[in-house]
C-alpha cells in the first residue's frame, strides 16, 4: 500500500465464515479500489480462512491466530494499518453501497480527527437508519454512543492518546470517544452519507449484554471523572442507556403484534386529531 492512502479499513472475525464474506465482497465491490483492507482472525476453524483466501483484490492482507477479545484483534489492525484514517468494519457488517469509499474520501482530505456518517441496524423487525447530530454535546457523546462501523477515525489518535483498552470488553470503543472527543477536544464532522449496514448479532447489541454494558460503562466514567463521578446519584448514563433500549423493545414488540400495532395506530389518529383541533384556537 502507498504511503499516500487516506483509509485504512480493518475487519476482525471470530468463526464467522458467511457474514465475513459478506463484508469483503462490500469492499472489493467498491468502485474507488484506493484503499488498504487488513482483515484479523481469530484463529477461527470454520472456513473463514477459505473465504479471505477466495478474494484477491489489492492492498488485501490477514492474520490468523488467537486474541484475548474483540479489542485485542482490533489494536493488532491498528498497528499493521497505514492509512491516514481507519475504519472498522467488522465480520457481518458491509459497506451500504459501491459508492461509499469514493464519496467519503473527500471529506477524509479535511483532516478532522473523527468523522461519522449514517449507519442502518439489520435489524429483525426491519431496518433502522440512525443519524448523528451536526454537533456533538457532551451529554450526547455520554449518553449515546458514536457509530463505530460507520466513523473515521484518524490513526494517529492512537498514538497519541493509546489504543483500545482491552480491560473493557465492550465499551472500550465507547471509552476511546469519550476520551478523544468530550476530554480532549479533538474535532467531528458529520458525513452526509449512509457508510455502513451494522450486523445486529454482535456483542453489544444483545440484550443479555445489556448489563455488561451498564457496568462497564460505570467504570468508564469513574476512571475519567473521578472527582464529579463518584456516588450513587450520578445515574444519568444508566438512565439514558436504559432508556433507549427500553424504547427499541417497546417498538420491536409493537412492530411484531398486530394488536399493539393498531393500538399504536389509533392513539396517534386520536393524537393528530387533538392537535389540529387545539392548534387551530
Amino acid at each position: 500500500m502507498s504511503s499516500n492512502k487516506l483509509l485504512s479499513i480493518i475487519t476482525i472475525n471470530y468463526n464467522d465464515a458467511t457474514g465475513l464474506k459478506k463484508t469483503m465482497e462490500s469492499v472489493s465491490n467498491q468502485s474507488n479500489k484506493d484503499i488498504e483492507h487488513i482483515i484479523i482472525d481469530g484463529n477461527s476453524s470454520d472456513d473463514s480462512l477459505n473465504v479471505i483466501q477466495s478474494f484477491k483484490y489489492e492492498n488485501l492482507s490477514y492474520a490468523s491466530e488467537p486474541d484475548s477479545g474483540i479489542y485485542d484483534a482490533m489494536n493488532k489492525g491498528i498497528k499493521k494499518a497505514k492509512g491516514k484514517y481507519v475504519l472498522f468494519l467488522n465480520s457481518g457488517d458491509y459497506l451500504e453501497n459501491n459508492e461509499v469509499v469514493a464519496r467519503v474520501l473527500k471529506y477524509l482530505e479535511q483532516d478532522y480527527s473523527v468523522l461519522s456518517g449514517n449507519i442502518i441496524f439489520d435489524e429483525i423487525t426491519g431496518p433502522r437508519l440512525r443519524e448523528h447530530p451536526e454537533k456533538i454535546t457532551f451529554s450526547y457523546l455520554v449518553g449515546n454512543a458514536i457509530s463505530h462501523p460507520s466513523t473515521f477515525i484518524k490513526r494517529e489518535l492512537f498514538s497519541t492518546y493509546g489504543l483500545y483498552d482491552e480491560s473493557f470488553k465492550i465499551v472500550s470503543d465507547w471509552a476511546f470517544f469519550i476520551k478523544v472527543l468530550g476530554l480532549n477536544n479533538e474535532s467531528f464532522l458529520k458525513i452526509p452519507h449512509t457508510i455502513t449496514v451494522f450486523d445486529t448479532k454482535g456483542v453489544s447489541s444483545k440484550e443479555s449484554n445489556f448489563d455488561e454494558v451498564y457496568k462497564e460503562r460505570h467504570k468508564v466514567l469513574e476512571m475519567y471523572f473521578p472527582r464529579v463521578y463518584n456516588n450513587e446519584h450520578d445515574t444519568y448514563i444508566f438512565d439514558k442507556f436504559l432508556e433507549t433500549n427500553k424504547r427499541f423493545r417497546y417498538l420491536k414488540l409493537i412492530d411484531k403484534s398486530p394488536f399493539f400495532r393498531k393500538l399504536a395506530t389509533v392513539q396517534l389518529g386520536i393524537s393528530a386529531k387533538l392537535l389540529k383541533l387545539f392548534g387551530n384556537k
